[in-house]
C-alpha cells in the first residue's frame, strides 16, 4: 500500500492518473466478472457496473471527467491506493 501517513487518500495529481485509475476499475470489473464467486458479481452489478456504464469519451478519446461521479471516482482512487495490482 501507499503510505497511509500523508493524511489518507491523495487525488490524481493529473488526468492521466485519473484515467489510468478508473482503467483500474474496469480491470477489476472484468476480472470479477468472470470470477466464480457470485457475490463478487453481485457485488459488481449492483455497485460498480451502473457507475462504470455512465462513463462516456469524447471524441480524441480521452475520458469526458464530467461523466465520473462520486462512486465511481472513489472506487478507482482507493484501488490506486491499495496500490492494486492485477
Amino acid at each position: 500500500m501507499k503510505n497511509r501517513n500523508l493524511g489518507g487518500m491523495p487525488p490524481p495529481k493529473t488526468r492521466k492518473e485519473m484515467e489510468h485509475n478508473l482503467a483500474l476499475v474496469y480491470e477489476d470489473t472484468i476480472k470479477k466478472l468472470g470470477s466464480k464467486d457470485k457475490s463478487a458479481i453481485d457485488s459488481v452489478l449492483i455497485f460498480t457496473a451502473p457507475h462504470l456504464k455512465k462513463v462516456k469519451s469524447i471524441p480524441n478519446s480521452r475520458l469526458n471527467l464530467l461523466t465520473i461521479d462520486e462512486s465511481i471516482r472513489l472506487q478507482a482512487n482507493m484501488l490506486d491506493w491499495m496500490n492494486y495490482d492485477s
